[in-house]
């Protein structure tokens, strides 16, 4: 048997199979954790894909308390108006390889009393942005009704000026001394011929999780198959010399 070697008793070696024990465990666990990651991506999709051919929420008749019940990707349509000067960028969005930014108004419903949401835009390129001429981007100052998908917002944002890294909708209530409804609005239709110009259609993939289960599994039969045969080397190596 290899473990009827002497020298594969000693205390460097005993360390040694420790080391490579946990390491087969752990490349075993991440290989079954990608596969988890899989599954939840592929029931997120199905969840999505649900979630975008129901009927569309009219945000005006939208009951306030009720508005933390709803997903991502559910279609929804608003009557209201925007206000130009609450606006800020949403950084390091990109179109085609082109760096930019997502412009994100406030958005005042027609209700009664007046709601208000996070609506954003869609993509403005950094160059366009640069150039400082809003009027190119100018939302529309009338009534106007919009449509898209009424999406979840994150947490922990950084507002630098008018940049910011997410949409947090406390950060941007505290912003704007609004209480913002507690999602926020991705606009998807193209409104003028200038900018911003609206979301791409969502692509669903389901990433690269599996090949990298793969690739640790892979990595475990090396080690299952590798490190035995090191030791029979080892063992026979003790034999030639003895």
């Amino acid at each position: 048997m290899i473990f009827g070697s002497h020298r594969l008793l000693r205390p460097s070696w005993i360390i040694s199979h420790i080391f490579v024990l946990a390491l087969l465990v752990s490349t075993v666990n991440l290989g079954f954790w990608q596969l988890r990651r899989l599954e939840e991506r592929k029931s997120n999709n199905a969840q999505i894909m649900e979630n975008t051919v129901r009927n569309p929420v009219v945000l005006d008749d939208l009951s306030v308390d009720k508005a933390g019940d709803y997903q991502n990707y559910i279609p929804a349509t608003a009557i209201g108006t925007f206000d130009e000067n609450r606006q800020v960028y949403l950084i390091n969005r990109s179109r085609n390889g082109v760096p930019g930014v997502e412009v994100i108004n406030s958005f005042a419903l027609a209700t009664d009393p007046v709601a208000y949401i996070a609506v954003n835009r869609g993509y403005l390129p950094r160059k366009i942005l640069n150039d400082g001429r809003s009027e190119t981007w100018k939302p529309p100052s009338e009534v106007f009704e919009i449509e898209g998908f009424i999406m979840l917002p994150f947490s922990d944002g950084n507002l630098q000026g008018s940049e910011i890294n997410r949409i947090d909708i406390d950060l941007l209530s505290a912003e704007w001394n609004l209480n913002l409804l507690p999602f926020y609005f991705q606009q998807n239709q193209q409104i003028t011929n200038d900018w911003p110009i609206q979301m791409e259609p969502l692509e669903l993939t389901e990433g690269s999780h599996f090949s990298y289960a793969v690739q640790w599994f892979i990595f475990t039969l090396i080690g299952l198959v590798g490190y035995p045969l090191v030791l029979r080397r080892v063992v026979a190596d003790d034999r030639l010399v003895a």
